[in-house]
């Protein structure tokens, strides 16, 4: 219960889960421009991607190196240099040190300290991931569900999103338990990427923890998946997300009738948590 209810958890996912996998942090042809750049907070770290001079995307911490204060808000843009809201250092699309006003200027520009913080990125399907361990695995062996989706000959069609306040475990879990349309395959890349093969299309659903009780579900389309459908699907996962963090709230722990996959996960999730996402 606990998993779901105290906050001291997504603490240790944070570091257990969220630190040791591969996470999806962009579409690839968000960042085909120098300057593009795409924020998120996956599972409780702040990173953002920007494209370099070559149309190379690199990927950092979304923290200045000054006093730790955000670089960017969450969402996407364009700029051409990085550049602190607060105290105005600027650094370039490689991440070194740029400049910054005399006042907080650092008595060593030089120093490798004032560099941001770079993080593993690597591109695949047409999709950009990040891993915010010392030691990442293969990217393509990570991506099972992906490698036969057909994801690499299907264009883009749209995109729209959930905001569920609940845990995102809850969210996971109900995803994998409420039955799919006919005809859709679905199955979860670790730990938090659904795919759904349909007919002629795919759809992911990114489950992005955004704090402790609110979780921000991107529903991505390609191909012939149909944005009526996904919606349809979007509002009885909320739903049911949403009257099992209430039960739980009066202890009750939801008991998944369809299938064993919510189960699987949980207990993948607490076997991986007790290795301390070794």
């Amino acid at each position: 219960m606990a998993l779901y209810t105290r906050p001291e958890a997504f603490q240790r996912e944070r570091r257990s889960v969220f630190q040791s996998a591969w996470l999806l942090l962009a579409r690839r042809a968000q960042l085909q421009n120098a300057g593009d750049w795409v924020a998120q907070t996956l599972g409780g770290w702040p990173v953002f991607a920007i494209a370099g001079a070559d149309g190379t995307p690199g990927a950092f911490r979304n923290v200045c190196r000054h006093q730790g204060l955000p670089l960017f808000d969450t969402g996407a843009g364009h700029c051409e240099q990085i550049r602190c809201r607060y105290h105005g250092w600027t650094y370039d699309a490689g991440g070194a040190f740029v400049a910054a006003p005399p006042t907080v200027a650092p008595a060593d520009p030089g120093d490798p300290l004032h560099r941001l913080e770079r993080v593993a990125a690597a591109s695949r399907h047409g999709l950009l991931f990040v891993h915010l361990g010392a030691s990442p695995p293969c990217l393509a062996e990570a991506l099972d569900p992906l490698a036969d989706s057909g994801l690499d000959h299907l264009t883009f069609s749209g995109e729209s999103v959930t905001d569920i306040d609940v845990n995102w475990k809850l969210a996971i879990e109900h995803a994998l338990a409420l039955l799919p349309p006919d005809g859709v395959e679905r199955r979860l890349q670790w730990p938090s990427l659904i795919v759904d093969a349909v007919s002629g299309g795919v759809v992911l659903h990114q489950v992005i923890p955004r704090a402790f009780l609110r979780t921000r579900v991107h529903h991505l389309r390609y191909g012939a998946a149909g944005p009526d459908a996904v919606a349809m699907q979007a509002e009885a996962l909320k739903r049911a997300s949403l009257a099992a963090q209430a039960g739980l709230q009066r202890g009750v722990l939801p008991n998944f009738q369809q299938g064993s996959a919510p189960l699987e996960f949980r207990a993948a999730l607490r076997a991986f948590d007790r290795a301390g996402g070794a």
